[in-house]
């Protein structure tokens, strides 16, 4: 990592309709890293991404992209430097799975204009970037869960941002698929930026190089992942008991749970 800071969020605080949903957090993601987020359902996760792009307003704090205030970007120029994968994508109906991926150009187009070379360029980039010549020209409506999946990804990658935003990137996939989209993840991150939410901690430990573990919309832990996932800290944010097994050299945490 370069030590560039690629986002810093300073005592943030947000919600809906008057409910404060997180509540004054606070932390720092650097250019490269893939950051896991993770934490007990409603504990604010899909909260905090939908306002890292801009679609939820904070009432307090400030979010920086990349030297950046977000709350002072267009939308256009958000949308070409931070890309969001939702935790429930659909199938576009008759939309190829190349033609999906170009959907990703759309930030960049003028009103009234089609896609340029330059759009079908990246797009072809894409494809090969993540090995999908095969799949090109079928319809997304024909795809696996998991396979759709990977487009999603694809069609986010096409806008060629700088920041990519998952939303549980890996929930209702067989391990088989899990473990694709995760190693898929950590290349990007290579040229990308990467934070995703997660319920599996076991595999977001093993894929993520720093969690930020939350509680009722407050960070209680951030760090490597076996700093982060301790006996102590899984019962704080989940009220279970479990056993830690941390690999020494790579620093992965396994989680066993206990009767």
């Amino acid at each position: 990592m370069s030590g560039e800071e690629a986002l810093v969020v300073k005592d943030l605080c947000c919600g809906y309709d008057g409910t404060i949903v997180i509540r004054g957090i606070s932390f720092q993601v650097e250019r490269g890293e893939f950051v896991g987020i993770v934490g007990p359902n409603g504990c604010g996760k899909t909260t905090l991404l939908k306002a890292l792009i801009g679609l939820i307003v904070p009432t307090h704090g400030s979010i920086d992209v990349y030297g950046k205030k977000l709350k002072e970007l267009p939308r256009k120029d958000i949308s070409r430097m931070i890309a969001l994968v939702p935790q429930m994508m659909e199938p576009v109906k008759g939309f190829t799975v190349s033609e999906m991926i170009l959907l990703g150009r759309t930030p960049y187009f003028e009103r009234f204009s089609f896609e340029t070379e330059d759009d079908h360029a990246v797009k072809r980039w894409v494809i090969a970037e993540l090995k999908m010549e095969e799949m090109a020209d079928t319809p997304v409506s024909n795809l696996s869960g998991g396979e759709f999946q990977r487009v999603a990804i694809a069609r986010a990658l096409a806008q060629e941002p700088r920041l990519m935003l998952l939303d549980e990137p890996i929930s209702h996939l067989d391990i088989r698929y899990q473990v694709k989209i995760l190693k898929l993840l950590r290349k990007i991150r290579q040229s990308r930026t990467v934070i995703a939410t997660f319920h599996d901690l076991n595999m977001a430990s093993r894929f993520c190089q720093r969690l930020i573990l939350m509680k009722n919309g407050e960070v209680i832990a951030s760090g490597r992942p076996d700093e982060v996932l301790s006996r102590e800290n899984i019962w704080k944010a989940y009220r279970i008991k479990a056993e830690v097994k941390t690999n020494p050299k790579t620093k992965h945490a396994r989680l066993v749970l206990l009767p």
